[in-house]
């Protein structure tokens, strides 16, 4: 038997841990919150106290891994090592992994458009999270004379909002890949490809 947890958090986190953990390999209708409360040997009650509903716990799943991934995706816009090409690099590549193949686990888990909803402002939340950091980033890019964007905001809203469609779309990765690479390339005016 599991040794009794007191901590609250810690006890969320080991809820979300499992119910991901099965979402993922048996999609949203092929779990239920018995199954979620078996994985992370609580009760029922429990999971219901802290989630409310399934659906609620599912969000909350998606929301974390969102959290993460937008920040990791700051960490990488403000990393002064880095050349702004690569970070650009890193950032397609980041974006391929953490949102297409994201949206691929995602779509596997339900057929309910009313959860691509709450999957969608999940990602708008990110969007707005990433702003800054991108805007930033270009700024940057203009400084040290790698880029000649006019209106940095502008341009980070544009190209943000334009990658989380594309990645939202139901196209292979490397479609998306390729994509992403032109889509930056045209609005920043730089060669992301060719070293």
């Amino acid at each position: 038997m599991a040794k009794r947890m007191n901590n609250t958090e810690e006890r969320k986190t080991q809820i979300l841990d499992v119910a991901e953990d099965l979402f993922i390999k048996h999609g949203y209708y092929g779990v239920n919150v018995d199954d979620v409360a078996k994985g992370a040997e609580v009760v029922r009650g429990t999971v219901l106290h802290y989630f409310g509903t399934k659906e609620n716990l599912y969000k909350c799943v998606l929301d974390r891994k969102a959290q993460t991934n937008a920040e990791l995706l700051v960490t990488l816009m403000e990393n002064g090592e880095q050349s702004i090409p690569d970070i650009l690099r890193t950032f397609v590549y980041f974006c391929q992994k953490m949102f297409k193949d994201s949206k691929d686990d995602t779509d596997r888990c339900f057929e309910d458009e009313s959860l691509r909803y709450q999957y969608d402002s999940i990602r708008i939340a990110t969007y707005y999270r990433l702003l800054g950091p991108f805007e930033k980033l270009i700024e940057r890019g203009n400084e040290e004379g790698v880029l000649r964007i006019v209106n940095p905001r502008a341009r980070s809203a544009a190209i943000l909002f334009s990658v989380f469609g594309l990645t939202g779309e139901s196209i292979s990765t490397i479609e998306v890949t390729a994509e992403l690479y032109e889509l930056l390339e045209r609005m920043l005016g730089i060669n992301l490809r060719n070293k």
